[in-house]
């Protein structure tokens, strides 16, 4: 069983950052009662890792999932939820939450909200009324995140003393953060490494041979298909594995990739122009706009910070 460090094992509390007219809030923090949570859908968007303690999800329909040291689970806004707490369980956890906001043209904005919903395999989550036009960040990172998310709202990851120490470096982060920027960027990050853990098997060599083909022709323009055929599955049944085991698609996951390389690119000073030509893009208009819709801001305001 894994035990939290004591450099870990404190009541953190939470840090609160107001970005423009979107905010979010992370903590560790711990709970002693039972009812942490009950009937309503949550106000906000947020995720929580369960570092100690024993408790129980229970979603709309009174499905119940337990909740232990590995799980991760989401609270969702509009989707009504019920989250139990053995007292007695010392309970601590990791938690980051967003709250967001859209605007409706020509009023105040208002609470942008996801939909939980059933399309095609259980756990699929997607965005609802959400314009193309809205500018906010924290609603393109959930696009880009959870968008296509193929699993529940509760996950089994493999909690490690390196995935603590990332959580516990982004909270003294946000604590001092100035370029708002910058701090999307961590928060994309962190939920990226956070999702990614989860406990692999053995079948995960399939999942692990189709990332190092996509980091290895990170700039190319060759069909999936067609990049992924020494792989000796057919690509439907590679898709659908990719799909099951990591929770986003194969073609999310090489745009994450070069998202991840542009902002370095970026960031050590390198043009717009030749950061698309060095990932692939045919012209420097669609990788913008492919970097806004993902990142939440186009790359010249990175250039700018």
């Amino acid at each position: 069983m894994f035990e939290v460090p004591k450099k870990f094992d404190i009541d953190f509390g939470g840090v609160y950052r107001s970005i423009g007219r979107d905010a979010i809030t992370a903590g560790i923090i711990r709970k002693h009662e039972e009812l942490d949570w009950h009937g309503g859908g949550f106000p906000l968007f947020s995720v929580s890792v369960v570092l100690r303690g024993t408790g129980t999800y229970i979603d709309a329909a009174g499905h119940r999932e337990p909740l232990c040291p590995g799980k991760l689970f989401f609270r969702i806004p509009g989707v009504s939820h019920s989250n139990l707490i053995d007292p007695d369980s010392n309970w601590l956890e990791f938690y980051l939450a967003f709250h967001f906001m859209k605007n409706t043209g020509g009023g105040e904005p208002h609470d942008a909200f996801l939909d939980y919903t059933e399309a095609g395999s259980p756990g699929y989550l997607k965005l609802k009324n959400m314009p193309d036009q809205d500018d906010s960040w924290v609603r393109s990172m959930c696009r880009h995140l959870f968008a296509l998310d193929s699993q529940g709202p509760v996950r089994d990851i493999n909690l490690s003393l390196e995935l603590l120490n990332q959580c516990y470096d982004f909270l003294a982060y946000l604590r001092t953060a100035g370029d708002e920027s910058q701090i999307a960027l961590r928060a994309l990050k962190l939920l990226t490494v956070i999702l990614d853990s989860r406990i692999k098997g053995f079948s995960d060599e399939i999942s692990d041979a189709v990332k190092e083909v996509i980091q290895a022709n990170i700039k190319s323009n060759c069909p999936l298909p067609e990049l992924l055929k020494d792989i000796p599955f057919s690509y439907p049944s590679l898709r659908r594995h990719f799909q099951m085991i990591n929770g986003y698609s194969i073609g999310q996951y090489q745009i994450q990739c070069r998202m991840e390389k542009a902002v370095n690119m970026l960031s050590s000073g390198m043009s717009v122009k030749e950061t698309a030509e060095r990932l692939g893009y045919k012209n420097q208009f669609f990788f913008s706009k492919q970097f806004h819709q993902q990142i939440g801001f186009p790359p010249s305001v990175l250039k700018k910070s």
